[in-house]
């Protein structure tokens, strides 16, 4: 499992770094919003540019018309450089301009060093979709509100 974390996240940081600019200029890359000591970490795009291990490995099907959204809840903890990957609960509703909507059922992946919390959506072509999130860490009765617009693409 150990091997299948590092080739996912070797993978996944390829694909973002050799398609950044032009998933910048998309509208796309990961994004994140910051909540005092908590960070919401999201990204999302085609499916299709998911490594087809990777996707194998979590039960994702790799598609033109199907989008992928990953969210991480980190935490920065005092006298530590690096944010720690915490537990959670995510949960949201994604929406197209004419206002149709509908639930996102977030599976959660624990990894070693790492928690994400990852969905697909059937998507329209070049259709703009607003996405709402809740992010709620493990053990805290803060929930934090993430909101983005994106462009989804048939690549």
């Amino acid at each position: 499992m150990k091997a299948l974390t590092q080739v996912f996240t070797a993978c996944l940081f390829t694909l973002c770094a050799a398609f950044s600019p032009l998933l910048l200029a998309a509208d796309r890359g990961e994004q994140k919003q910051v909540f005092g000591d908590y960070e919401v970490h999201y990204i999302g795009l085609n499916s299709s540019f998911l490594p087809p291990e990777a996707a194998e490995a979590y039960g994702i099907t790799r598609s033109r018309a199907l989008g992928y959204i990953s969210v991480s809840i980190l935490h920065n903890e005092e006298g530590s450089d690096v944010p720690a990957a915490v537990s959670g609960k995510v949960i949201g509703t994604i929406r197209n301009l004419l206002g149709q909507s509908r639930e996102l059922e977030f599976q959660e992946i624990k990894e070693t060093n790492a928690v994400y919390y990852i969905t697909t959506f059937r998507f329209d072509d070049e259709d703009m979709y607003n996405v709402n999130l809740k992010a709620t860490p493990e053990g805290q009765s803060r929930t934090f509100d993430v909101k983005f617009s994106q462009r989804f693409y048939e690549e």
